[in-house]
């Protein structure tokens, strides 16, 4: 029995939701995978549809049998007979509608959405973007952020880069290679002919978020920890802290792929999101337990806070003297530096200000790639 069918956006995001009623995370991004593999065929059999369902939309071998079940149920049904075929209708065609989406509090994975980001994005034409970055994530919808995110998953940054200690093979370099030389020489009568070299190669430094969860910043450290998630998988080496009540790594979590399912296990996480704010405390912590780390030791630290902080003035600014000395570069993003009138007198900025070598707003997708403009800048200068 053949029962051909159409593929379709409706049918992939109604499989992926059928998944994650079987325990399997899936995400937009997966769900585009899927949709646009099976558009590479002209005729896709059964097995071509599980095969690719299983390549794009599970994470884990863990999750094979739960996956097994998801597809029984949904395309052979409870009687086990469904389609052998499966018919791909030309040109791709993305049926558009609106899934409610969670406030901008505490992170979590959103539910299945028909239409794409991508597809979203490749609808907004240049003036609809620029409007886009323009807009406070405070002030976004749920369809706006969800645009924005696709948005955020575009922006890239050129960190600088620092000479290893590690010395390596080179045709060229400072370094002589007594050992390699010797041994080269034995092949011709003792007679060194070519001399070795090695020399030290350079490495991205690291680049580390401190990332401000209380209450009045929620919906601008969701946008700061999807940046750091497209950075860390873009290949660039990056650690995430949370500073609230107390400090939290995170780092673990955000190695997630896909970027909801990263989010909902920062959200177990951390248990003082939406919380209030000891921000020298907590940043002392982190410097108290990492400052000998690779993750603050010679790294690019991007602190995003509005510095309304609660504790003792003079407990964050030993923190940042502390932080400025052993950092390479420390960044600060302020969502209040968004508005023009906006100074920074309050306690805690005013203290932490004087340590801080770049300061920048943190309100919109525009203050982010300004933040990729500067530490691209770092580079030159570092260079």
């Amino acid at each position: 029995m053949t029962t051909p069918f159409e593929i379709s956006a409706r049918l992939c995001a109604g499989f992926a939701d059928q998944l994650r009623r079987h325990g399997v995370e899936t995400s937009p991004e997966q769900t585009t995978a899927l949709y646009a593999a099976l558009h590479q065929l002209d005729r896709v059999r059964l097995r071509d549809l599980y095969l690719a369902g299983r390549v794009t939309m599970v994470g884990a071998r863990e999750q094979f049998t739960a996956y097994d079940a998801a597809f029984r149920a949904y395309f052979l049904g409870a009687d086990g007979t469904g389609a052998t075929a499966v018919a791909v209708s030309r040109p791709v065609a993305v049926a558009e509608s609106r899934s409610p989406e969670p406030t901008a509090g505490t992170p979590s994975a959103r539910p299945a959405e028909d239409a794409d980001d991508e597809v979203d994005h490749a609808r907004l034409t240049p003036s609809d973007i620029q409007v886009l970055k323009e807009k406070s994530f405070a002030a976004m919808d749920a369809d706006e952020r969800r645009r924005a995110a696709a948005l955020v998953r575009t922006l890239d940054a050129d960190l600088p880069r620092r000479r290893s200690r590690r010395r390596v093979r080179a045709h060229r370099g400072r370094h002589l290679d007594t050992r390699r030389s010797l041994r080269a020489a034995l092949r011709t009568d003792g007679e060194p002919i070519r001399l070795a070299r090695r020399r030290n190669p350079t490495r991205e430094r690291p680049i580390t978020f401190v990332v401000d969860v209380s209450g009045s910043m929620a919906p601008y450290a969701l946008a700061v920890l999807r940046f750091a998630h497209a950075l860390a998988h873009a290949g660039h080496r990056v650690e995430v802290f949370t500073v609230g009540v107390r400090a939290t790594r995170i780092t673990e979590q955000l190695r997630r792929t896909c970027v909801d399912a990263a989010l909902s296990r920062i959200a177990a996480a951390v248990r003082d999101w939406d919380g209030g704010t000891r921000l020298g405390t907590s940043l002392a912590t982190v410097l108290d337990r990492y400052g000998g780390h690779r993750a603050v030791r010679g790294a690019v630290v991007v602190v995003c806070s509005d510095g309304l902080d609660r504790d003792d003035p003079a407990i964050l600014a030993t923190a940042m003297q502390h932080l400025h000395r052993i950092a390479h570069r420390v960044m600060w993003l302020n969502p209040l530096k968004g508005d023009p009138r906006y100074r920074p007198l309050q306690r805690g900025m005013a203290a932490a200000l004087p340590h801080v070598d770049v300061f920048l707003p943190g309100h919109n997708l525009t203050s982010l790639e300004q933040l990729c403009a500067a530490l691209a800048a770092v580079r030159r200068r570092s260079a």
